[in-house]
């Protein structure tokens, strides 16, 4: 959604912070568009910061940290910024080329986004009762079938890959599932937040990344499923009782020429709100 993102950007930003920097799409979208603008691009991902940095294209005007968006602040070291984007989620790399427990293929069953997090995947699916597994399935995964699979798994554990896991939720889940969707998404889905704690990363993130914005400055934020969506409006609902304006009364979502463009983009949902100086309060 490139063009919807600028349109939110303050004119002349001095300062931008992309919390999510990935492939660094978005951060050279900006360089491109704003090039008097100094940018902080975070990931908490080290591999996504070698990736960038092994490019062959000059990166210099990126300052990079390796840091999860919620140390945004700690980034800025006492700056404002002018506008500040996550796009949540994990990358296209993650699912085709990390190996970490995303694809159904994948030998490991990791998931961890940072490898400084203390639990993996297998970690969670070996060690937690059958209850735990559950209510993990049912609460970050609205899984239907949580019970059924979690005894499956309960049963017939060690999981030690992921093509291991698809396997069993195959196994455990009747017919072939949603018409167009794996049966086993939503497991991953599941263990993929549990493991990176993503809605609590979203939820203890979005006040301290809006008392950085400088006066006008803007925190836009896109979800790709309803908790993270959820999160986000609940988050900004809170702040737009105080200081804060809401631009998106409801999300903005992809055009059908994006979505045709980038088939990924189908479920993304962007939400903006905006820091008002003392004088507009």
């Amino acid at each position: 959604m490139p063009g919807e993102i600028l349109a939110f950007v303050p004119q002349s930003p001095a300062i931008i912070v992309d919390g999510t920097l990935g492939e660094a799409g978005h951060s050279a979208l900006f360089h491109a568009q704003f090039p008097g603008a100094k940018i902080l691009g975070l990931d908490r991902d080290p591999e996504m910061l070698e990736r960038i940095r092994a490019r062959s294209e000059d990166f210099s005007w990126i300052e990079l940290h390796r840091k999860p968006y919620r140390l945004a602040p700690e980034a800025l070291g006492g700056r404002h910024a002018d506008f500040i984007l996550l796009d949540l989620g994990v990358s296209m790399f993650h699912f085709k080329g990390a190996g970490r427990g995303f694809s159904y293929q994948d030998e490991s069953l990791d998931m961890r986004l940072d490898p400084d997090l203390p639990l993996t995947a297998a970690d969670i699916l070996n060690r937690k009762t059958e209850r735990e597994l559950k209510l993990i399935f049912q609460e970050y995964g609205e899984e239907r079938f949580a019970g059924r699979i979690a005894r499956v798994i309960f049963e017939k554990r060690p999981v030690h890959s992921a093509r291991q896991l698809a396997k069993l939720i195959l196994d455990a889940v009747p017919g072939k599932g949603k018409a167009g969707i794996h049966p086993a998404t939503r497991v991953f889905q599941a263990l993929r937040i549990a493991v990176n704690r993503e809605l609590e990363e979203i939820e203890s993130s979005i006040p301290h990344l809006a008392e950085v914005l400088a006066p006008h400055g803007r925190l836009a934020i896109i979800s790709f499923h309803s908790l993270e969506d959820r999160c986000v409006k609940h988050g900004f609902r809170a702040l737009g009782r105080e200081r804060f304006k809401i631009l998106t009364p409801k999300p903005i979502l992809p055009s059908a020429e994006e979505i045709a463009r980038n088939p990924a983009s189908r479920s993304a949902k962007l939400r903006v709100i905006e820091k008002l100086p003392d004088t507009d309060r």
